[in-house]
Parts: C-alpha cells; sequence; structure tokens
C-alpha cells in the first residue's frame, strides 16, 4: 500500500463536467488519506468565449489558493489547467497559461478537425473507418504533443472510451508508428506522461494509456509518469490510484511525478 498519493487530474465545479467545490473535493482527499490533488479545470480553445473559460480560470485558482491555506496541515492543494484542443487557438493557449499561476498544465485532445468529439461520435456506423478515426486523433495529438506548452500529456488512450460500448474494435498496432514518434517527442522535450485512471470507472475499465504504451514511453527514456482520476466529483478523488501506483511498479517505474510552479517533482514509489 503506497503512502504518498497525488492526484493530479481533478476537476472542480469550474469544469463545465465538475460538480463539486474545490474545498468539498479537498475535504474528500483527506477523508480518503490522499496526499495531495492538483486542481485540473478545463479549457477547451474551441469555446474559450462561448464556455468563459478565462473566467472560470479565474474563479479555479482562486478557489485553489483558498484552499491551500485552508487545508495547509492535511493536504498539498496545487492549480493546474487541463488545456484541451490547444490548437484550436495556440496562441491564446500560450497566452492563458502565461496569464495564471499554474503549477501544472495537462495537454489534451478531445476533438479532431476531420471527426470533431471523440466522446460524440456514432462508432457503430458502418461506414466508419475506425483505423482512420484513430490515425487521424493520434496524428493530432502528435502536433499538440509537438506545440509542447504543457507538462503532461493526458489519457493517451481517450478515444477508446467511449469506442468500447459499441462492441467494435480497432488494431492499435497499426498506428504503433504515430506512438512511437508521440513517445520521442515528449521525451525530448522532457514532457510527462499521464496515467488515467478515469477509464476504470468507465465501460473500457481500464487504465489509460495501457501498459503496453507506458513501456514504449520508458523504452524511449521517458522517466516522468504524472497519475490522476480524471475526477469530477467527490467520490471519485483518487479513485485507482493505488492501482496505477501498482502498475507503473510492475512496468518498471521507480517515480512518479507531481508539478509545483511547472517543475516536476519525482516522488519514489514507497
Amino acid at each position: 500500500m503506497y503512502i504518498n498519493l497525488f492526484d493530479s487530474h481533478v476537476h472542480s465545479d469550474n469544469s463545465p463536467e465538475g460538480r463539486d467545490l474545490v474545498t468539498a473535493l479537498c475535504s474528500a482527499a483527506v477523508d480518503k488519506g490522499i496526499s495531495g490533488i492538483c486542481i485540473t479545470d478545463a479549457c477547451d480553445m474551441e469555446e474559450f468565449e462561448e464556455q468563459k473559460y478565462g473566467k472560470r480560470l479565474m474563479y479555479s485558482c482562486f478557489a485553489a489558493h483558498k484552499a491551500q491555506d485552508i487545508f495547509s496541515q492535511q493536504l498539498i492543494v496545487t492549480n493546474g489547467v487541463e488545456m484541451c484542443q490547444p490548437l484550436a487557438d495556440p496562441d491564446r493557449a500560450v497566452q492563458v497559461i502565461g496569464e495564471n499561476r499554474f503549477d501544472f498544465v495537462l495537454g489534451s485532445l478531445h476533438k479532431t478537425r476531420k471527426y470533431g468529439d471523440m466522446m460524440m461520435l456514432n462508432y457503430a456506423h458502418p461506414a466508419l473507418d475506425l483505423q482512420d478515426v484513430f490515425r487521424s486523433y493520434y496524428e493530432e495529438l502528435l502536433e499538440v504533443v509537438q506545440w509542447g506548452h504543457f507538462d503532461s500529456l493526458a489519457h493517451l488512450g481517450y478515444p477508446l472510451r467511449y469506442l468500447k460500448p459499441y462492441n467494435r474494435t480497432v488494431d492499435l498496432a497499426q498506428i504503433d508508428d504515430v506512438f512511437a514518434e508521440i513517445m520521442k517527442s515528449l521525451v525530448a522535450q522532457g514532457k510527462a506522461l499521464e496515467l488515467n485512471t478515469g477509464g476504470l470507472r468507465m465501460e473500457i475499465e481500464a487504465f489509460t494509456p495501457s501498459n503496453k504504451y507506458l513501456q514504449m514511453y520508458k523504452d524511449y527514456g521517458g522517466e516522468m509518469i504524472t497519475i490522476g482520476s480524471d475526477a469530477e466529483c467527490c467520490s471519485d478523488i483518487g479513485c485507482d490510484i493505488q492501482a496505477g501506483l501498482e502498475l507503473l511498479k510492475s512496468v518498471g517505474f521507480k517515480y512518479f511525478t507531481v508539478y509545483k510552479n511547472r517543475q516536476p517533482v519525482m516522488l519514489r514509489l514507497l
């Protein structure tokens, strides 16, 4: 059983999908014996104005900093952002990151130019070429990685979350050339890879990425893994972080990574 549990992917009610106040999330983390959490509210650059993300992030940062004071003797609280679809407006994404005192920036991709939102796609449609869907997604994700204004790449297996209910499969091995470029670019830039436990609470019932791609990252020289529950409510805080740390150890990692002031801090798997 690990004692230094840290959840680096948590959404508060300042994310469109989040349900609970930052203080409530912190209380839940304390109750579960978690050492620290990072509030990573979403910022979708495709919907920046419509969803008023500038104001959302201001509230998120304020709430996280306030929680740091309230829980200073019980819990480490850092503030971050999940920067979604940054290439929809890359210059503004950089500006947003620079204007806020984030400890941690996750880079993520939920939508592609060709197929739109991976969560909303009808994977059952007989004319849908799944191999093309997934190759398009990962080629665009590679562009996000090459853009590089983030600390850790979020939920590498994101589209798999939504394919599972349709009882269809895709051969990811056919896209391993793109995965290899993603891993090499992450390592060359000194970027972390996230192990996201959220899939274990969905029909996919799996970590993203799988141990195969954790191993690929390691084989290319990657050492920095952040781990996050992708929680959207108090009950999901810290979910399966213990199991995730066990997976990291089984792959051969000796540390996991958290961020403070955009700098990596390596924590031994104790």
